[in-house]
């Protein structure tokens, strides 16, 4: 008797995998008892949860779906809230995980001099290259990202679902989706870059042709159009790391199934579509991140520039500073304090769109899959 399966997932086929695979899957949420699996070997699908090999009879019954039912915005605002105090310590390891690296990379970036505009001649940047300890806290970060996000969504799926694992069952499962994690991470940020890099180089292109009626409206026009693609891509995307990380889908079909979730109930109240509550949800969060980093930032600066009396003596300093070899004082507490900022706010996000992801699941009808 073959040990390897398959699995479908809402009519799609993944495998062939091994049993102690598929054990793994159920640890982590991503096989349940009513998801259909056959082995190799045979034809015929059958419920998961009539193998004893995956599913034994004396398991403690799982713990309720929380896709069962949908949620008003009380319901969303106090289980993100619950989720992030019940997980504030793994939130803050798995946040560290990429936060540290992220740091590490500013304070190794050469410093870039501002261009002297004072003698009338068109200002250019120098060259720069990355230094041999920027690149490797680079790559650092990159690897690490994949991670911290799963571990993330894990913590904030744990605590909703009220399942009870020690952090190194979530860190593993957290490893296990690494990979797909960072393809399907690669394929959004990858996304974004090109249709925010190909219009702006573009826009410059239009602008370097000099000033004109028609070269003003073709810029116009490319800026609204790279708006266009960039919403459109948030849609798509909106909920690629929860799918990712609490499903069985990967690439493509992970993907795809982000975007239907975003795009269901389109014909229920507004404020009740997965769609607008992912963008309202998105945008007070990332308008709460943009105040506090000011609130942050305004007293440093308000004290470098206390003295500071005229236009000429602002840019001096700002040429000071942009060619110092070390960071002042000021400068390393006032970063510090940001990227803590960062750090305090990014787990509130991930457990507010693991609820939207539960509620739009239950709004479009996929519960039980």
């Amino acid at each position: 008797m073959s040990d390897e399966w398959f699995v479908r997932v809402q009519g799609k086929e993944y495998g062939p995998v091994s049993t102690e695979t598929l054990r793994e899957w159920k640890g982590e949420g991503r096989l349940i008892r009513e998801n259909e699996l056959r082995r190799a070997d045979e034809e015929r699908w059958i419920a998961a949860g009539q193998f004893p090999e995956i599913f034994s009879e004396a398991e403690p019954p799982p713990p309720p779906e929380p896709s069962a039912r949908p949620r008003n915005w009380r319901e969303i605002i106090g289980e993100t809230f619950r989720i992030y105090r019940g997980g504030f310590a793994r939130f803050m390891v798995f946040g560290l995980l990429s936060a540290v690296p992220l740091f590490a990379l500013q304070w190794t970036l050469p410093k870039i001099p501002l261009p002297d505009f004072s003698s009338g001649a068109p200002a250019a940047l120098p060259a720069q290259t990355l230094p041999p300890v920027s690149m490797i806290m680079l790559l650092l970060f990159l690897a690490m990202l994949p991670l911290s996000t799963a571990g993330m969504q894990l913590v904030a799926d744990d605590i909703l679902r009220g399942v009870t694992r020690t952090f190194a069952a979530q860190f593993s499962a957290a490893l296990a989706l690494w990979g797909g994690m960072l393809g399907a991470g690669l394929l959004v940020y990858g996304s974004y870059f090109f249709w925010i890099f190909a219009p702006f180089a573009a826009m410059l292109a239009v602008m370097a042709g000099g000033v004109s009626v028609l070269g003003l409206l073709l810029y116009l026009l490319i800026g609204a159009f790279m708006i266009y693609m960039i919403g459109r891509l948030f849609v798509n995307f909106l909920f690629w790391e929860q799918v990712i990380a609490l499903s069985p889908l990967r690439g493509f079909m992970a993907l795809r199934e982000s975007k239907e979730l975003a795009r269901s109930v389109r014909h229920g109240p507004r404020l009740e579509r997965p769609l607008h509550r992912g963008v309202l949800i998105a945008s007070v969060w990332l308008l709460l991140l943009i105040v506090l980093m000011l609130t942050v930032q305004l007293p440093f600066t308000l004290i470098r520039f206390g003295n500071v009396s005229s236009p000429d003596e602002a840019m001096a300093l700002m040429q000071t500073i942009s060619q110092a070899k070390t960071p002042d004082t000021l400068m390393i507490v006032a970063d510090v304090l940001s990227a803590i900022v960062n750090l305090l706010l990014r787990p509130l996000l991930a457990a507010s769109f693991v609820v939207l992801y539960y509620d739009a699941r239950a709004r479009s009808g996929r519960t039980g899959d």
